[in-house]
């Protein structure tokens, strides 16, 4: 007697599982696209620069076929991105950051890479159309009001960065809002390392 409406249960059930682990990767979709980016800096990227073996450095890069691997990405999206620049798309927000905090965007690397041979002391600039930029850190190892690192990294080693931007109500609603870039640098010449593209767009504003 009760054995459809445990069946039916179970049914609901996997469905309502399978709906929120959608909803999710699609809210985290969201979320790494529009609301708080994170992403990876590698450097040195410049052409002609001296970087360690794949292997080394370690991580999805060091199994992929030889016949894919390009070279080191000036970043990407998450961990181990090779898209090459970071596209930010408020278009996209979620309902309660359109609502709440509209015009705040926070950029995010955790995992600003040192992928050369050598130990580096670096500096860091953020291009942002002029838009106001508040930097923030956990690192003990940094000069914000020269913004470069007061320790070295190794090949290998990380280091970490999150920039807060803030548009003005009157800059939405156009389908580029800034092409900018972050730059990493030699904090003793000044010797640009890698430049990554940053552009912050609105998806809704295209073919209005």
């Amino acid at each position: 007697m009760d054995a459809y409406p445990r069946s039916r249960a179970g049914f609901l059930f996997a469905c309502a599982f399978v709906f929120a682990l959608l909803a999710g990767r699609w809210a985290q979709g969201l979320f790494t696209t529009s609301e708080f980016v994170h992403f990876s800096v590698n450097f040195p990227t410049v052409l002609g620069a001296e970087v360690a073996p794949r292997e080394q450095i370690g991580g999805p890069w060091a199994m992929l076929p030889a016949s894919e691997w390009e070279g080191y990405p000036a970043g990407g999206m998450l961990v181990w991105g090779r898209e090459g620049e970071i596209v930010v798309d408020v278009g996209r927000q979620g309902f309660l950051k359109r609502w709440l905090q509209p015009n705040d965007i926070t950029l995010s690397t955790h995992w600003l890479r040192n992928v050369g041979t050598e130990p580096r002391r670096i500096g860091l600039a953020l291009e942002m159309c002029g838009l106001p930029v508040t930097w923030e850190t956990f690192e003990r190892g940094w000069d914000d009001q020269n913004k470069v690192a007061t320790r070295t990294l190794l090949p290998g080693e990380i280091f970490n960065m999150d920039w807060h931007v803030t548009l003005s109500a009157g800059q939405r609603g156009r389908p580029v809002l800034c092409d900018g870039a972050v730059e990493v640098r030699d904090a003793e010449d000044g010797t640009v390392l890698t430049r990554l593209p940053l552009r912050i767009i609105d998806s809704t504003a295209w073919g209005s």
